[in-house]
């Protein structure tokens, strides 16, 4: 009987449990979490078969772990559970946002567990706990996978497998090309959409929503992401994020001189840059759809 356990069953490890609840990878699936109201509301929505009242007892039976607990937790958790399972570990996944702190983190406490298999799925949500949790949430979606040179390569295709079979697909990379490209793609979106929408609230205060459109709400939509877990994942790959973030300085600086000097013309090729580049993204995500 495959057993899965759920360590952290807010969105991410909720949607986790319910896409292989879906498939039927496992035959039964257990959530732990230190928010023992949490673990009850997944149960009661039928994320999972169990709340696992014993971090020990629930690991020691388990075949996969998913820890998706916030990244300065992520560490200490794994070394844990190779410690409960000495010589006997399940695979263990995590879903950080950052691989680097958790990885130095992992490696300061000791040897890097062979069976554990680093990743990170690019989906979420504004929305958080496990109410928003939804089966669907992978799908067509990228799961970054760093695997280390201790990583198993059993392990490391038990998790592949697993990830795919949540529609997700599957991209192998090293962790520092991970933070720096998450930090391109996802930390410094969410930095600016907060900045934008302290400067749209604090000089033009409710007023600003009579005009608001699509666009505005579409452009801030992450901006209702949670300030405590941002604060940690920013902080946690601050170097990659500072650097992307004088990168995209640069490039609004320039769209900015061009449009105050009156180039109209070179502020309009500009432009169509970026819709084409825009659109080739689309068009690259719709071929990796199919």
């Amino acid at each position: 009987m495959s057993r899965l356990l759920v360590i952290g069953t807010g969105l991410v490890g909720g949607s986790f449990a319910l896409a292989m609840r879906q498939v039927g990878r496992f035959a039964h699936i257990d959530g732990y979490d230190s928010d023992t109201a949490s673990a009850n509301a997944a149960l009661q929505r039928g994320q999972i078969d169990a709340v696992a009242p014993d971090l020990e007892a629930a690991v020691a039976t388990a075949d996969a772990v998913l820890v998706a607990v916030p990244t300065n937790a992520i560490a200490a958790l794994v070394r844990r559970i190779a410690m409960t399972r000495r010589g006997n570990s399940p695979t263990v996944m995590d879903v950080g946002s950052v691989k680097g702190s958790v990885l130095a983190a992992l490696r300061s406490s000791g040897a890097m567990p062979a069976t554990f298999v680093p990743g990170h799925p690019m989906a979420g949500s504004e929305k958080r706990g496990s109410a928003a949790a939804d089966a669907g949430l992978f799908r067509d979606r990228p799961v970054i996978l760093t695997p280390q040179p201790e990583t198993d390569p059993a392990a490391l295709e038990r998790a592949r497998e697993w990830w795919t079979a949540t529609g997700a697909r599957v991209v192998e990379t090293n962790a520092p090309i991970h933070d720096e490209m998450v930090a391109l793609t996802s930390h410094l979106p969410h930095l600016v959409a907060y900045a934008f929408m302290n400067w749209v609230e604090q000089p033009h205060g409710g007023a600003a929503a009579d005009f608001a459109g699509p666009g505005l709400h579409d452009f801030t939509r992450i901006a209702a992401s949670d300030p405590a877990m941002w604060r940690l994942i920013l902080s946690e790959n601050r170097a990659a994020v500072l650097a992307q973030y004088d990168g995209w300085s640069a490039s609004m600086t320039r769209f900015v001189d061009l449009l105050r000097n009156g180039h109209d013309d070179e502020l309009e090729a500009l432009i169509g840059s970026a819709q084409a580049a825009r659109l080739r993204m689309v068009e690259r995500g719709e071929a990796n759809d199919g």
